[in-house]
């Protein structure tokens, strides 16, 4: 999952290993996938080798070098390859890339994208039926309560998913254009401006993120700038009560 993201922001434009880092850390997406920061590193190694990415040039600041990353055509092809296969997997947690949807609905076309999610909906449903024809089969009075559960959980589990992908569907184009917002916030910041010589606490760095997208979409204050501005003074409060 790691390298798809990797391929997904270096598609975007190149950069290096710590930005993506920080845009991982900063948005809080480790939080809904099994996307971790510290991967990243050797995600970067295994794409070289596999001539999915190439080193554009390398930066140096004082002793540190810094390898810029581009994606190559064959990490292109890649990319679409493992979004097309995501979208067709079921979501078994809150680990599952779907839950950042971003990468996926701009990477391929709508069309592409309906038929996919289309068919898993199909499959989707018939697991759903296949569950509930044994539930009605094997419970009965002598069931045990943990196998009752068992299979409510996954009938529920089923249920879910299938609302979760009718909802990617009736609304395919409103999140298209939202994976499009995102690419868009990745080639405008710049995360390397926003480093301080005083290494800066979670909070101070979230929120210096949260204020510098503000200042990115202030040309659309209807759609985002109130959720923004609460974000702002929350984040703000909690960094006032640990100091």
């Amino acid at each position: 999952m790691i390298s798809a993201f990797v391929l997904y922001y270096l598609n975007i434009k190149p950069t290096h290993g710590y930005e993506i880092q920080k845009f991982i850390q900063l948005t809080g997406i480790e939080q809904w996938t099994k996307i971790q920061s510290g991967s990243i590193y050797y995600a970067l190694t295994k794409l070289e080798k596999d001539k999915f990415i190439k080193v554009l040039k390398e930066e140096r600041t004082g002793s540190r070098v810094r390898k810029i990353y581009m994606i190559t055509e064959k990490g292109k092809e890649e990319l679409h390859r493992r979004f097309r296969e995501e979208l067709g997997k079921p979501i078994a947690s809150v680990g599952s890339m779907k839950f950042f949807t971003g990468p996926m609905l701009n990477a391929l076309t709508q069309e592409e994208i309906k038929g996919i999610v289309e068919q898993h909906v199909k499959e989707l449903q018939k697991q759903k039926e296949t569950w509930e024809t044994w539930y009605r089969v094997k419970v009965d009075e002598k069931t045990t309560e943990l196998t009752r559960i068992s299979f409510r959980m996954t009938i529920e589990n089923l249920k879910y998913q299938i609302l979760w992908h009718e909802e990617l569907l009736e609304h395919l184009a409103d999140y298209i254009n939202e994976a499009k917002e995102t690419e868009g916030l990745i080639k405008r910041i710049d995360l390397d401006r926003m480093e301080t010589e005083k290494p800066a606490s979670a909070e101070e760095q979230r929120l210096q993120y949260v204020k510098k997208i503000r200042e990115e979409i202030l040309q659309d204050p209807a759609n985002a700038v109130v959720n923004l501005d609460r974000i702002i003074n929350e984040l703000e409060k909690q960094i006032k009560k640990r100091k």
